[in-house]
């Protein structure tokens, strides 16, 4: 059926291979650069095509900033600490704020 959630208990996912990830694995997830500069907290996660964007709850003003979910921009995902190490083209935090 079109539209439906299927629920399952993360006990019962199947582990993914290196580099990927739940969308639920990711939500809640603490965003800094690499310099440690904090940008803010996953709120949503937006599967669009191929694409994946992190929507991110801005620590400096509330604002939500859409983030390409790419290795090239997201180098470093920490399951455990649920943190997230972006490494942003210039602009891309200001210019993707909504």
């Amino acid at each position: 059926m079109s539209g439906s959630d299927i629920l399952v208990s993360e006990e019962n996912l199947k582990p993914l291979e290196e580099g990927r990830y739940y969308s639920s694995e990711l939500g809640g997830c603490s965003v800094f650069t690499k310099t440690r500069e904090t940008v803010g907290i996953v709120k949503d996660v937006w599967t669009i095509g191929e694409s994946v964007l992190l929507v991110v709850e801005s620590d400096r003003n509330g604002k939500e900033i859409l983030i390409p979910f790419s290795e090239a921009i997201c180098p470093e995902v920490d399951r455990a600490r649920k943190t997230i190490v972006i490494d942003p083209p210039d602009g891309l935090l200001d210019l993707n704020e909504i």
